[in-house]
């Protein structure tokens, strides 16, 4: 009995992705295209071998492999299948020459032909392994049939955004000099300074006691809205940044070590949260920001500078800007609304991060 590629690749391929990504990484197209020597070896070493030739042969593995509720049978099982468990020699999977290049394209068009053998191993037992399953009944389980339909759509996802950057790696240099000219200000970087004040302060029991002492929610947090406005008007007058974070924290009664006061000096217009970018990007270096209000607390941010990337080590920005604006694109065509009763969580106090 012998049984052809196709009806078992679907299945077959997205759990291979899922199971094995650091090989999928790798055989995604390379920064740089093939040279002319490349495609020579690899087109001398197809011309030995016919299209409809077998290069991958399994031996004892016949039937197909569907996604739940689909296929010939619509069934999500194994049609025409012998059990793994009982030997037949009669019984194999053929891929041919074309079929696994159909594949291996799919991934990658300039896959390496070495790593093109080592998927080829390891997506056999893929396949052996995902028939197993399925013999022993774990498809029909409804947790696992859940967990299958979101590894789908996880692999699709990474199968997507694979297929939009090489479209973007593609661009000719005219093309990423007009797009860098209608987009210059997201090409602006700047370096930022943050002290963070904390919504309200952390209140110990006297020494000796174990009795929380009272609490006052207002007003706390309009003694750290105070604070959080003492220590903007020292920042502006020239205070080191590092030490009124660490005088802010103190004030607050917080024993943490203080928030990390310098954030880098890459932050654009694409990567900072939208909602600060007015009281930030329209500063000048050396100038502070009035305090920004999160959950988190109170954030005040000082320029420390502000540079543009040249056209001539923009291409690499410029292609991570298209592959963003397409995803955008598409997060921006929903909206999704969570139920605030069924997601609650604890009132924490919530981590310092930049803005979020």
């Amino acid at each position: 009995m012998r049984s052809r590629f196709p009806g078992m690749v679907l299945f077959g391929l997205l759990t291979f992705l899922l199971v094995h990504p650091c090989t999928f990484s790798q055989l995604l197209p390379p920064s740089a295209p093939p040279t002319a020597g490349d495609s020579a070896t690899r087109t001398a070493a197809e011309s030995q071998v016919a299209p409809d030739a077998p290069v991958v042969t399994i031996h004892g593995l016949c039937g197909y492999v569907f996604l739940p509720g689909s296929g010939p049978d619509a069934a999500g099982s194994h049609t025409g299948a012998v059990d793994l468990t009982t030997p037949n020699p009669n019984c194999e999977t053929v891929i041919t020459r074309q079929q696994f290049e159909s594949l291996i394209r799919g991934i990658s068009p300039t896959g390496d032909p070495q790593l093109a053998r080592s998927f080829a191993r390891d997506y056999t037992e893929t396949l052996m392994f995902a028939r197993r399953a399925i013999e022993t009944g774990l498809d029909k389980d409804p947790v696992v049939h859940a967990l299958l339909q979101y590894r789908y759509q996880q692999a699709l996802y990474s199968i997507f955004k694979a297929r939009v950057t090489r479209k973007a790696n593609e661009m000719s240099d005219a093309d990423v000099a007009k797009f860098y000219n209608a987009n210059r200000e997201r090409y602006e970087e700047f370096g930022l300074l943050r002290i963070h004040v904390p919504n309200r302060p952390e209140h110990h029991p006297a020494p000796g006691s174990k009795v929380q002492p009272k609490v006052d929610v207002a007003a706390d947090e309009a003694a750290m809205q105070a604070l959080a406005i003492k220590i903007r008007a020292e920042a502006v007058a020239g205070g080191d940044f590092e030490k009124l974070q660490a005088k802010a924290y103190k004030l607050a009664g917080i024993t943490d070590d203080p928030a990390d006061t310098d954030l880098g000096n890459k932050w654009t217009r694409d990567n900072f949260p939208a909602e600060y970018q007015s009281s930030v990007f329209g500063l000048k270096p050396g100038q502070v920001s009035e305090p920004i209000h999160n959950s988190s607390g109170w954030h005040i941010i000082k320029v420390v500078s502000r540079t543009t990337i040249p056209l001539s080590e923009a291409r690499d920005l410029t292609l991570q800007l298209v592959v963003g604006d397409q995803a955008n694109g598409v997060r921006k065509a929903v909206t999704t609304e969570l139920n605030d009763q069924y997601f609650a969580t604890p009132g924490l106090r919530d981590a310092v991060a930049p803005l979020k």
